[in-house]
């Protein structure tokens, strides 16, 4: 009977905790990990690691960490949720499984079932019917057992299958055809299990598969075998120092010296067993030792030693009932704990979903009213913007109105200026035409002759108001361009007194100049020669018969880049006031209503806008009585 149970918890370690397991670390580095802020998916391996690290030695403190791997899974998005969820659903079911609460094992064996059809896991649904099987096993059930173990046999062979899988598989079936009594079969698969332990260097397993060889070998009576095997598996638990399996192959060692007559060996080989099952607290263990030591106490008729080890081996027995019976209770509250937990996790999150709920449509109202607002100002921007833009066009509307009545203003002053100039002229011809009456009816030869000059005068003084006027209109339309030039001044200065001399000598005026031969200006040739005309002709028009005019050209003393062009006459003069009425008046001076003037100034101020052209200016100098100096600045050509 002990043989059984020893077979039995052999089998037992073999069910698979998890998809892919891997050695984790110790349980001391991840509950500090765990007692850190981490993200769900890292979480989730943290717990199902912990988990499978305490669920062979300590399945009750591992249930808590399993629930709560497998409810945090659930709550995950579905392409995060299976991999982890499979893998929490494995390693709970071996927690359960080795508390020995079947229900519940097989329900979590089937939830993770399901995933590994629908990911197309094969590797994990072979490690499910693998421990599927070893649950009816280890109900009794071998037919099931078998049932399910031939599916795991079927997928063995499939690409992504692990070795540690298939190594796990054939071990529980040979555990299966050995409680059959099949021993050959159990020898044969064992006997594979061993070889894949050994291709993937798992030592540990293959001190297993040693040990349960050596058990097989000892139901067929092949002892020197057994030695061998044990020897073998003793080594490698020695070297790992794994205390739990030393105990269990001193076991199967003490087993062996009393089938082949070796009471003192058999003695040190349990008591060595029973000293490490109590360091280990593998309790499973030191029952099966003081068994062991109570029946050869009896077998040496020493009674009262057989007693007090019975004695022992009952206390224990029912104190690993009593723990049983715990585990069992504490998986039951565990369980109700979780399913506590999971009915409070679903009101929370149909709480959370309902604030979710009111949260968008707060949302949704508060974005309305955003809108509501930003259209709003959109509007008022819009708004105040037309209403600029009004106020802009009122204000070009009343520029472009003063400009129109402007231009009208303009328009009358050039209208009275022309008709003003020209009543000089048209009065000029209308005297010589009286004249030509006059001279011929008194047949006045030298006063016929005098008629030509007066004729070419008024001609004259027509023309250059003429051409006065065109200037003027053409300088305020901006279509007369400036184009500087270099002028010798002495050809100016000529041909200026050229065209006036005629004219001067009819009045007997006198025109000189004076300037350096070498001296140029940077200047426009037509503006400058209009500049000069008009301030020649306004001398002559004002000044008496026998006056004189007298032009002068010299580089400005203050300036270098500047000449210095002046015209001076002999005339009556004028007053300071007219002076600064000239000097600061508007652009085109108001008409004259004395009827005698002859001019109204539009030539000063023809003169004044083309010097300001040019960057210079215009001064003048006059007194009563005592002539008129007009000095214009002009730029210097280099």
């Amino acid at each position: 009977m002990l043989r059984w149970l020893i077979a039995l918890g052999l089998l037992v370690q073999l069910v698979p905790a998890q998809a892919g397991a891997v050695v984790p670390a110790s349980t001391e580095v991840l509950r500090r990990q765990l007692a850190t802020r981490l993200p769900d998916t890292t979480r989730l391996r943290l717990l199902t690691a912990m988990c499978y690290r305490l669920h062979d030695e300590q399945p009750a403190r591992a249930l808590p960490y399993g629930e709560a791997a497998v409810a945090l899974a659930r709550t995950l998005p579905a392409d995060e949720q299976e991999p982890g969820l499979l893998r929490s659903l494995l390693s709970l079911a071996s927690c359960y499984a080795n508390l020995s609460n079947g229900p519940e094992t097989l329900s979590l064996l089937n939830e993770a079932e399901e995933l590994a059809r629908t990911q197309h896991d094969s590797d994990a649904l072979m490690r499910v019917y693998t421990a599927q099987g070893s649950i009816y096993h280890e109900r009794g059930d071998s037919t099931t057992a078998w049932r399910h173990y031939q599916r795991a046999l079927q997928l063995s062979q499939r690409p992504g299958v692990s070795g540690h899988t298939r190594m796990k598989l054939l071990g529980n079936v040979g555990s299966l055809f050995f409680f059959r009594r099949q021993v050959t079969q159990a020898l044969h698969f064992d006997s594979l299990a061993l070889a894949l332990a050994r291709r993937e260097s798992d030592s540990t397993a293959e001190s297993t598969y040693l040990s349960s060889l050596a058990t097989y070998q000892m139901q067929l009576g092949r002892l020197p075998r057994v030695k061998r095997l044990l020897t073998q598996a003793l080594a490698i638990s020695r070297r790992q120092h794994a205390a739990r399996n030393q105990a269990e192959q001193l076991i199967l060692f003490a087993m062996y010296y009393i089938q082949t007559d070796q009471p003192d060996r058999a003695d040190a080989a349990v008591r060595e067993a029973l000293s490490l099952a109590r360091q280990s607290g593998y309790l499973e263990r030191v029952l099966d030792a003081y068994s062991i030591l109570a029946a050869e106490a009896a077998e040496h008729d020493k009674y009262r030693e057989a007693y007090e080890w019975n004695k022992r081996y009952v206390d224990l027995n029912d104190t690993l009932n009593n723990r049983q019976t715990m585990q069992t209770l504490a998986a039951a509250q565990v369980s109700y704990e979780t399913q506590e937990r999971a009915r409070r996790l679903r009101q929370l999150t149909a709480q959370q979903a309902e604030q979710g709920w009111h949260n968008r449509v707060l949302a949704a109202a508060v974005a309305i009213l955003a809108l509501g607002l930003l259209v709003a100002v959109y509007l008022h921007r819009n708004l105040r913007r037309s209403r600029a833009a009004l106020a802009a066009n009122n204000r070009a509307l009343e520029k472009a109105s003063e400009e129109l009545r402007a231009v009208a203003v303009f328009k009358d002053k050039l209208y009275a200026i022309v008709a003003h100039d020209l009543r000089g002229p048209v009065t000029a011809f209308a005297g010589v035409t009286s004249l030509i009456d006059s001279y011929i009816a008194q047949n006045d030869q030298a006063g016929l002759a005098r008629l030509p000059a007066l004729v070419r005068q008024a001609s004259d003084s027509l023309n250059h108001l003429l051409d006065n006027v065109l200037n003027w209109a053409v300088s305020q339309t901006g279509e007369l361009d400036c184009r500087p030039a270099p002028l010798l001044v002495t050809e100016l200065f000529a041909e200026c007194q050229a065209l006036y001399q005629t004219t001067a000598a009819a009045s007997w005026q006198h025109i000189t100049m004076a300037a350096p031969p070498d001296l140029r200006l940077l200047a426009d040739r037509n503006m400058t020669r209009t500049i000069l005309r008009n301030l020649v002709g306004n001398a002559l028009k004002f000044m008496p018969a026998g006056g004189h005019v007298h032009l002068e050209a010299a580089r400005d003393p203050d300036d270098p880049r500047m000449v210095l062009l002046s015209c001076t006459d002999t005339g009556p003069g004028m007053s300071a006031a007219t002076v600064s009425s000239l000097m600061s008046g508007p652009a085109l001076p108001e008409p004259s209503p004395v009827p005698q003037a002859t001019g109204l100034g539009l030539g000063l101020a023809l003169c004044r806008a083309f010097v300001h052209r040019h960057g210079g200016t215009l001064v003048i100098q006059s007194r009563p009585g005592a002539g008129t100096n007009v000095t214009v600045s002009l730029p210097a050509a280099k």
